[in-house]
């Protein structure tokens, strides 16, 4: 659970919803709250007395409408939707919104890591008690180890020039969706003028030929 905008999921329902903030909160939304106000403690946001604060709050909270002003300036706000809402976003969404991605990015990255660390580790020490390969030979899952630890601490490390990336594509996505919102309609295309004159032309030629009165009868040739 991160400091991001899909913390709010983390409640069974979102607090900051005027149809559920009278709702009373249950143990697991006290608890959910708490594990934000760790974080943010451990993130440097809040200081001891105000964490120590804040989580006593949070323990004694009845409704769920009161674990919202605990957390409203340390969770960001979720982030319209990409499409047509995003014309309408603020620039401090669209910040919150490319924070969010950085930290899926770094659970992508983490589950990457720990994923297949744990499997080949599990599969060397298996064949290593099955007698295969003794414990002191070269331990190839070191390398597994080493690339996505590498691309974890790249991550990590990079976030301010990630989390910037990320906000210059919704800025270019943001003003692309502008220019399209404010382009003006085509207008409903008509047939050309000339095909227009040709059309009522024949059909003038045609009414001609029918109110056209009939001729005398051709007198017959010399035998």
């Amino acid at each position: 659970m991160g400091l991001d905008a899909g913390a709010w999921s983390a409640f069974a329902h979102d607090p900051r919803d005027p149809a559920h903030a009278g709702l009373r909160a249950s143990d697991a939304d006290r608890i959910t709250a708490e594990h934000l106000l760790d974080e943010a403690y451990a993130e440097g946001r809040l200081d001891l007395d105000e964490h120590d604060e804040r989580t006593a709050r949070a323990r004694g909270a009845r409704l769920l409408g009161d674990l919202v002003p605990l957390l409203t300036d340390l969770v960001p706000r979720l982030v319209p939707p990409q499409g047509r809402e995003i014309v309408r976003a603020t620039p401090g969404e669209l910040r919150d919104r490319a924070v969010q991605e950085w930290h899926e990015d770094r659970r992508s990255a983490l589950m990457g890591f720990l994923g297949p660390t744990l499997i080949c580790w599990a599969i060397y020490l298996a064949l290593a008690w099955d007698g295969g390969p003794h414990l002191g030979d070269f331990p190839w899952p070191l390398i597994v180890t080493a690339v996505t630890l590498v691309n974890l601490l790249r991550v990590q490390v990079s976030r301010t020039e990630l989390v910037a990336k990320n906000l210059a594509e919704l800025e270019k996505k943001q003003a692309k969706a502008l220019a399209k919102s404010q382009k003006p309609p085509r207008a409903p295309k008509s047939a050309p003028q000339e095909l227009a004159a040709e059309i009522a032309s024949e059909a003038a030629r045609r009414l001609g030929e029918k109110l056209r009165p009939p001729g005398p009868p051709a007198s017959p040739g010399p035998s």
